[in-house]
Order: structure tokens, then C-alpha cells, then sequence
């Protein structure tokens, strides 16, 4: 039996690989159920390095193969509840959503090609309604700027983001000009205090 925090489906299309409905749960599971808690979300650029064992429309434990992004906001988000004072949710997971979902690593790559596809592979978890909404896709780019729009529309009643500019949390959707830090060489303490504020309010 295989026992994983970190899943996703994985879909090949037009020879490229897509990570989708990709969950970072707190606590080792066997297998995704349904009624499985989202605790919240985090919404990044698009998959890096991780990736499956196999091209599947179901959830599969996720290979990292060096991706530091799925373990951090783990790590963050745990350390969150402690501060909270509150357990960790039976079976509760962190919904990963991203500007895109074509898996490379290399940014400059990936962009150039999903500018090949006409209507890229979306994640139907980006309809959900979500506890709390974490940004963490970086500086402004022109390249990027265009995907983050549909994000304005995300259903939840906290938005945040570490702003790199201001070295604070803020407490709304990142405008395009803003600077939404990834959670690479983020201090922990930076978000930790305000996503135990969240969980603490319920």
C-alpha cells in the first residue's frame, strides 16, 4: 500500500503533460476519498519538476523529483495549525491551483508552449468555493498577466499573499503590478501568524 501527502491527476495532451485537481494533504493517506477536506488553496505559476507514474484521469501519489513547493506550503500550513492551537483536519488537504497546469520546470519553456494551445487543459477544482486563497505566482509578467485574470472570480472570503515590495500580507487578490512572492526562500514566519488567524476564526 502506498501511503502519500502529495496527489494529482496527470493528463497527456498533444505529447505534453498536464497536473491537475493537485492536493497537498496534511497526513500521509492510502487514497483520495471524496468527501476528503480542502482546507484552502494556494495558486502558483504552473507544475515544475513533480510529476506521475502514469497518465491518469485519477488521483495518483505525485514523484517530486526535487519540487520544494508541495512539501514548503505542507510544512507552512502544519506549523499554521499548531500556532492555531487546533488539530489537523482528518483527511485535510491544501488545493493546489496554478495559472496553468502544463508541467516543466522551466518557466521560459512552458510558457512558449502553452501559447500553442487554443484552450489549455483548466483545473475543475478553480470553481470550488475555498476556506482561504493563497497567491504565490511571483512578480508581474507580461507573459503570466493574461492567466491570472480568470482568478479574480475565485470563491472564497480571504484572499492573501506575502507582497515582496511591501514585506507584508495582504489581504486581497494580487493586481498584475504586485509582487505575490512564491514560497521559495519565503520565511515562514512571514505567513504562518496569518493563516493561524484564519484557522483560529473558523
Amino acid at each position: 500500500m502506498i501511503m502519500s501527502q502529495f496527489w494529482a491527476k496527470f493528463l497527456s495532451t498533444d505529447g505534453e503533460t498536464f497536473r491537475l485537481d493537485t492536493r497537498i494533504y496534511l497526513d500521509d493517506i492510502d487514497a483520495p476519498r471524496n468527501n476528503d477536506l480542502c482546507v484552502g488553496a494556494i495558486v502558483g505559476k504552473n507544475p515544475g519538476s513533480a510529476k506521475g507514474s502514469t497518465s491518469s484521469s485519477e488521483l495518483q501519489p505525485i514523484e517530486l523529483d526535487g519540487d520544494k513547493l508541495l512539501p514548503t506550503v505542507r510544512n507552512i500550513i502544519t506549523k499554521a495549525y499548531l500556532e492555531a492551537n487546533t488539530p489537523l483536519p482528518e483527511r485535510g488537504y491544501v488545493q493546489v491551483l496554478n495559472l496553468f497546469y502544463l508541467c516543466n520546470p522551466n518557466l521560459s519553456q512552458a510558457i512558449a508552449t502553452i501559447k500553442r494551445f487554443f484552450k489549455p487543459p483548466l483545473c475543475k477544482s478553480e470553481v470550488a468555493a475555498f476556506p482561504w486563497v493563497w497567491y504565490v505566482w511571483g512578480d508581474e509578467s507580461a507573459d503570466l498577466n493574461p492567466y491570472k485574470k480568470r482568478f479574480s472570480e475565485v470563491n472564497t472570503n480571504h484572499h492573501f499573499f506575502f507582497d515582496n515590495h511591501a514585506k507584508k500580507v495582504k489581504n486581497q487578490t494580487p493586481s498584475h503590478h504586485e509582487f505575490a512572492k512564491h514560497t521559495q526562500v519565503l520565511r515562514h514566519e512571514y505567513v504562518v501568524p496569518h493563516i493561524a488567524q484564519i484557522i483560529a476564526n473558523g
